[in-house]
């Protein structure tokens, strides 16, 4: 799969279809990020286990802080200094993941 960024109309779109996910820059590039809220700790901690096999089937990985009832989810791909289409891919996968947790 390309390491290209997605172009500004991309994220744009995205944006506007995932509206819990926000785009954020840094030093390092552009990420997405997102907190996902849950109704007790274990059903985070299952959902953040479930984004990390997820990850390895993919072959790429999302930043996870999980804290108590809620995770934050990063994305980016490091080697592309941004957000790919790699980054929306997974953000979605995410999305799916957490209806099967909360």
């Amino acid at each position: 799969m390309s390491k290209d960024l997605v172009s500004p109309d991309a994220m744009e779109a995205f944006l506007k279809a995932h509206p819990d996910w926000v785009a954020q820059g840094d030093a390092h590039g552009l990420t997405l990020r997102r907190r996902y809220v849950f109704s007790a700790y274990p059903r985070g901690l299952g959902f953040v286990v479930a984004a990390a096999e997820h990850a390895e089937k993919v072959d790429h990985h999302p930043d996870l802080t999980l804290g108590y009832r809620w995770v934050v989810a990063v994305l980016t791909t490091h080697v592309s200094l941004g957000v790919t289409q790699r980054d929306l891919d997974l953000a979605e996968a995410l999305d799916r993941l957490y209806q099967e947790h909360i």
